[in-house]
């Protein structure tokens, strides 16, 4: 990751959140959703639309006979193309309702956050306005229906940063944990950067898919030899002319 990698060598402190939702895309608050479309300036006839498709879903609990129906009013629907846009559209007015100013300077300007759908990454300067951001957004989050799930919600700081006396961020009165390494989006992240542990798992996936591989192709080859000897069609007869 690029800002770690500026932040190591410029000596900037760097403390950073990897956080987790319980559920985030069946959590959302579909009135939140709206209500965000609306602040992005979608038009209300495409907003309308969409109310009417998710406007009147219910649900049954089945325990030996059926429940009572039970309306639905969070979630996006899973599959759908628009669920990722629509909760893309929530989560950044959750952004910008938090009040925490803090972050890094990347050319002049803060950012204290990046965020793929549900997989976000909080980073700032200080540990305390990294416990501010971490904070507000469980406020904000909270608002809209989501819940952080503070067991798989982690901490990670570079070496700068862990010189510095530190006294731990907590969120909801429960301690989060500090790591040494994290795996987001599918690379692993170190507080140094590092890529040698990475490029060992690389290595070893690529070489348990090698293995995987030759095993269907011996299994392959051995299904064509079959045939090849049970199957008159693939037998050639030669006879004098």
């Amino acid at each position: 990751m690029q800002i770690l990698e500026k932040t190591n060598e410029y000596k900037i402190p760097i403390y950073m959140a990897f956080v987790d939702y319980e559920k985030a895309f069946d959590s959302i608050l579909h009135k939140a959703v709206f209500e965000a479309l609306k602040q992005h300036s979608v038009e209300e006839k495409y907003i309308n639309i969409l109310k009417e498709t998710y406007d009147g879903g219910t649900a049954q609990i089945r325990n030996e006979s059926l429940s009572r129906k039970i309306k639905i009013m969070k979630g996006v629907r899973q599959g759908d193309t628009l669920s990722p846009v629509m909760f893309t559209a929530a989560l950044e007015e959750i952004f910008r309702r938090m009040e925490a100013e803090a972050g890094i300077n990347i050319n002049g300007e803060r950012m204290n956050n990046l965020r793929l759908a549900d997989d976000i990454i909080l980073f700032a300067e200080k540990e305390e306005d990294l416990s501010k951001l971490l904070n507000d957004l469980n406020k904000e989050g909270r608002k809209n229906g989501m819940k952080m799930n503070k067991k798989k919600t982690k901490i990670m700081c570079n070496e700068i940063a862990r010189k510095r006396r530190r006294k731990g961020i907590i969120v909801d009165g429960e301690q989060l944990e500090e790591v040494d390494e994290y795996k987001y989006l599918g690379r692993l992240l170190t507080p140094g950067n590092e890529m040698a542990k990475e490029i060992d798992e690389r290595v070893t996936s690529l070489f348990l898919f090698f293995l995987f591989f030759m095993h269907h192709m011996s299994y392959c080859n051995r299904k064509i030899d079959h045939l090849y000897c049970t199957s008159p069609h693939f037998h050639i007869s030669c006879s004098p002319i």
